[in-house]
Order: structure tokens, then sequence, then C-alpha cells
């Protein structure tokens, strides 16, 4: 990280945040532009993908395994479930819970897209040789994973969830 021109001026383009924000956008236009296709969002491919991953759960623990705070998960639910893609149910085992569970129509969606999901990512990687691709994702891990407890919405696993 370094300075131009004396202590008053930071260059942008050497601070991590600026670049992983930058890094970010690029990554959701390959997504979504991949995606397109699909009517598919980031967000609600990850949902589904943690659906297909972990079976029904109840909305809190899809959260927390989809690093989404509890606002953007009712959001997220809400429009999967407005297209018949997920569907939402009160927990026998705690009423105040809802079940989240992905519909035949949402794997066969999800199932559809991951080929253009992993374009996106292969693209996002491009510059990159192989090995410095597999580096990138090893220290994004440790970044994620060192900085989680700092994050507005951490990834969190549930050990057993209501169901």
């Amino acid at each position: 990280m370094s300075r131009e021109d004396g202590p008053d001026k930071l260059s942008l383009k050497d601070l991590p945040g600026h670049l992983l924000r930058r890094c970010h956008q690029i990554s959701v236009g390959l997504f979504l532009e991949e995606c397109e296709a699909f009517d598919l969002t980031p967000l609600q491919f990850a949902v589904l993908q943690n659906l297909i991953n972990g079976g029904p759960q109840d909305q809190v623990t899809l959260a927390g395994r989809s690093a989404l705070d509890r606002t953007t998960i009712a959001v997220v639910v809400s429009k999967l479930e407005g297209r018949g893609l997920v569907t939402r149910a009160q927990s026998e085992k705690d009423r105040r819970s809802k079940i989240v569970s992905i519909t035949p129509k949402g794997r066969a969606l999800a199932q559809s897209c991951a080929p253009a999901v992993l374009k996106a990512q292969t693209r996002t990687v491009a510059p990159l040789t192989d090995e410095e691709a597999e580096t990138l994702i090893t220290l994004l891990h440790k970044l994620a994973d060192g900085n989680n407890a700092a994050s507005r919405a951490p990834f969190k696993e549930r050990k057993k969830a209501p169901v």
C-alpha cells in the first residue's frame, strides 16, 4: 500500500479494499452476463445451491451458510418463492422458524445454470495462470475466514437446525 505525492494522497490502486470492491464488481458483471438467460442473481444462485447442498433448512441457518444478513435472506427467499423456486413452511419443531426448501423447478434451474456460473468464475480468474488462480482462492479463503467476525453477515455453520 503506497502513497503518492505525500501523506495526503492515498493511491486507491494499491488499497486492498478498493481492489476487492472492483474485483467484486467485475465478478458480478461476468456472472450476470453469463447467467442472463436464467434471470438469477449471484445471491439467488448461492441460496439455491446451499439448499441443494444442505437440504431444507431454517431461514436463519440458510442466511448463515450464505453469509447473508436477516433482511437480505428474507428478500432473496421471497423473490425465489415468488418464482416457485423455493417454498417456505413453518417449522414443526420451532414455530418461530421458517423452513426453506428448494422446489424441483428451483433445482432444475440451478443445475441448468451451473455451467454458466462456472464459466463466469473461469472468466473472473482468466488473467491468472492456473497456479495463480489456486493461490488467489487460498488467499481469499484466508481473508474471508480470518475476517469473518468483522463481517456484517458472517458465515455461520450451525450444527443442527430446526426442521
